[in-house]
């Protein structure tokens, strides 16, 4: 019945791609991207900085904004660029609420992930996957939460669980257009672990839609290492890349 149902809404209100609007066949409907955007998003290939996923020369382990700087993260990997057409499908999924547009990102980087297009580090193969959180008042707001739609369709391929270890304590302002220090500023003490859900011990994998400076992945790190966790590891859908000067 529910089949039937969906095949009535989608001759009503025809599928049309999250990214360039255009008209999806009705057996494609299920995946939100038409064939032409799935091809256009540039994926980060290595060598790659160790700690923020930043493309770096063969020859560099680090990148020159990572040198240096405090981490609690182990690492980061981002599987897209964050050029002008992911950004304009983020800005709709985060900005007019399009919740269709953070299940297909979490489709398309699923289907990289399944397609052995990238790999979690092998010490984290028990680890649980924590989406990082939204305030309550700002989920309520949009209706979702993107980072947790997209650690579900990972927790699916790597069959890990997918654990909301981490609340949202402080309802910050968004990061955009905030220089890196007063990103780290923003976020600081801004979250606080789910007693019920955390474990002492454990590797946790953050999830998250953008790494800029990586601010908030690593606020989240901080907290759960300062919980107790033995290490955490970022797992990023878009890097938004610094070109070397």
């Amino acid at each position: 019945m529910t089949g039937i149902v969906n095949r009535i809404l989608d001759w009503v209100y025809p599928p049309v791609c999250v990214s360039c609007r255009a008209l999806l066949p009705l057996n494609e409907s299920a995946r939100f991207l038409c064939s032409l955007c799935l091809a256009g998003f540039l994926r980060i290939k290595p060598p790659v900085c160790k700690k923020c996923g930043n493309p770096v020369d063969s020859a560099a382990d680090v990148c020159e904004y990572c040198a240096g700087r405090l981490y609690y993260i182990e690492g980061n990997h981002s599987a897209f660029f964050y050029d002008e057409q992911m950004r304009g499908v983020i800005h709709n999924m985060k900005f007019r609420a399009d919740r269709r547009a953070a299940v297909g990102l979490g489709q398309l980087w699923g289907a990289c992930a399944e397609g052995g297009l990238f790999e979690i580090p092998a010490e984290y193969k028990s680890a649980a996957l924590v989406p990082l959180p939204m305030h309550k008042k700002k989920r309520n707001e949009r209706g979702f939460d993107q980072a947790e739609i997209m650690a579900g369709a990972l927790a699916d391929v790597f069959s890990l669980p997918m654990e909301k270890a981490l609340i949202r304590a402080n309802d910050t302002p968004p990061q955009a257009g905030l220089s890196p220090n007063k990103r780290i500023e923003n976020v600081r003490g801004a979250f606080v672990v789910d007693g019920k859900i955390f474990e002492k011990g454990k590797r946790y994998i953050i999830i998250d839609d953008i790494f800029t400076t990586g601010a908030s992945v690593n606020e989240c790190a901080k907290t759960l290492i300062s919980a107790g966790s033995e290490a955490v590891f970022a797992l990023t859908l878009a890097k938004s890349v610094k070109k070397s000067s």
